[in-house]
């Protein structure tokens, strides 16, 4: 029955391939696999045999049976509901819970009776459940909870803000007016760890016409969270006249950093010592800025190091590589490229090629002399196929070169290459 229970091949598999083997030994699993058989007159038989010799573990079964497409077959498990419901254990509840919440979410059965005496009989067990064992439910099923209690009696509204789950507690904003929040429950909201929830309820109270606190403003413009300061800037200019600019450009530590939210070409100075010397954040931050205000001042940093220590910073340096830097210069680069990631050289030349397409061609003709993974293969043939224009000279010492390459390329593999070398021989001319 365990291995049953996920198996969905299992429990669709035709009733009557194993009606003869079953009916004698296991009539039980022979029941549970009838009750979703593609015959109504068959869920419906075993259906009825599931109720008439219930045995704990068969909930599972007839709960289902209450989403299906024949009415009477929705009548019988309507009527195990109404009756029995109430009578299932708690150990059955929660084995059953995405069952009940797969049921919820059928619209057809918004208004069934049978749903909505589960519904209400779950809110009534919890309004004497210890709080602990309620937050052993699912999130998704926690939620649903949350959400039918707002509709009915609210007895679960003092536990949704001690959810660990951020859209949870999102409910009390999703369904109430910030006029109708306690105070300590907008204490909690404004406090929040998230900051999905905390972004949210500052939202929320500025669209209701409620102008936040000047502290709380300039808390938010000092928080680590962009997206935060950001809207404690904008909230402190419009509301209380007050420039966030002057506020970093007069703190010290890391808050002065955070004139990097405005990147100021002016403060490129600033931005350079907060990538050499501020923490994590800090340095990506100062990156940023300087890469919008002022990249041609980002060669004075040590790339290779910054390009090697994680995927953020790549992302700011990497698009601003070919217009600092000579095609010498990227291609000394390519040792850092080849460590960062297991695709680096993908990465290496592709910037390669914004930079100079004949570098490209010299180093991606090197690559495929070394018999390179297939990948890497069809990445360098498919770039060259699809170049549409070519605005550089192509110098003779490099000519020289990439002629070399490729006459050793038609004696290694003329076959596979045949194409390559051919468009190739046609742009050089």
């Amino acid at each position: 029955m365990e291995e049953l229970w996920n198996d969905f091949d299992r429990r669709t598999c035709e009733y009557g391939d194993i009606q003869a083997p079953l009916s004698k030994e296991a009539r039980r699993l022979l029941n549970w696999v009838g009750s979703v058989d593609y015959s109504g007159r068959t869920r419906e038989k075993c259906l009825r045999e599931l109720i008439e010799n219930f045995e704990p573990g068969d909930e599972n079964r007839i709960l289902l049976r209450l989403s299906d497409w024949v009415p009477q077959l929705q009548a019988i498990a309507r009527a195990w509901i109404l009756e029995h419901f109430h009578e299932m254990s708690m150990d059955a509840v929660f084995a059953n819970q995405r069952l009940i919440l797969y049921l919820s979410r059928k619209q057809r059965l918004m208004q069934d009776p049978g749903l909505r005496a589960m519904i209400r009989n779950l809110l009534e067990r919890c309004d004497s459940m210890p709080r602990s064992r309620f937050f052993e439910f699912e999130g998704m099923f926690r939620r649903l909870l949350f959400l039918q209690s707002i509709h009915s009696n609210g007895g679960l509204r003092h536990w949704i803000l001690d959810d660990p789950e951020p859209f949870n507690r999102l409910q009390l904003l999703n369904w109430f007016e910030v006029g109708d929040l306690a105070e300590s429950e907008k204490e909690r909201l404004a406090g929040d760890g998230s900051i999905f929830v905390r972004r949210r309820y500052y939202y929320t109270l500025v669209r209701s016409g409620t102008e936040p606190e000047r502290s709380e403003l300039l808390a938010l413009a000092v928080d680590t969270n962009k997206s935060l300061r950001e809207f404690g800037q904008y909230y402190l200019k419009k509301f209380y006249q007050e420039d966030a600019y002057a506020l970093y450009k007069a703190s010290e530590g890391e808050r002065f950093y955070y004139i990097a939210d405005y990147a100021r070409s002016e403060d490129s100075e600033y931005f350079l010592d907060g990538v050499k010397l501020g923490a994590k954040q800090i340095q990506l931050n100062c990156l940023r800025a300087l890469a919008f205000s002022a990249e041609e001042r980002m060669i004075e940093l040590d790339l290779p190091v910054l390009l090697a220590q994680n995927r953020k910073i790549r992302a700011v340096i990497i698009p601003v590589l070919p217009r600092i830097m000579s095609a010498d210069e990227i291609v000394k680069l390519r040792e850092v490229f080849d460590s960062a990631s297991e695709h680096g050289i993908i990465s290496f030349l592709r910037i390669l090629e914004k930079k100079s397409f004949w570098a490209f061609v010299d180093v991606g003709l090197d690559e495929l002399l070394k018999a390179p993974s297939e990948l890497l293969r069809d990445f360098i043939r498919q770039t060259v196929r699809s170049k549409v224009s070519i605005c550089e000279s192509l110098p003779p010492k490099r000519r020289g070169g990439i002629q070399d390459k490729i006459q050793t390329l038609r004696r290694v593999d003329a076959e596979e290459n045949a194409e390559l070398i051919r468009i190739l021989e046609f742009i050089m001319g």
